[in-house]
C-alpha cells in the first residue's frame, strides 16, 4: 500500500512539472501559464492536488 501511494504520488508530481514546464515553453511568463482557462494548467492543478492526496496518504500509512 505505501509503495503504490508512493509511486502515484512521483507520477502526478512528475506530470505536473512537465506540464507546467511546456506551458510555461509554449505560453511564456505573460502568457498565461497560471490561468485556469488553459486545458494544460487544470491538468497540472489536478495533478498537483493528486500528489498532495496521495504524498499525505502515503505519510499516514508509513507512520
Amino acid at each position: 500500500m505505501e509503495q503504490i501511494m508512493f509511486i502515484i504520488a512521483i507520477i502526478s508530481l512528475g506530470l505536473a512539472l512537465i506540464l507546467f514546464i511546456g506551458n510555461l515553453l509554449t505560453n511564456g511568463l505573460k502568457g498565461g501559464v497560471l490561468h485556469l482557462k488553459n486545458k494544460s494548467t487544470r491538468w497540472a492543478c489536478g495533478f498537483l492536488l493528486l500528489y498532495v492526496v496521495t504524498f499525505s496518504i502515503f505519510l499516514f500509512v508509513a507512520n
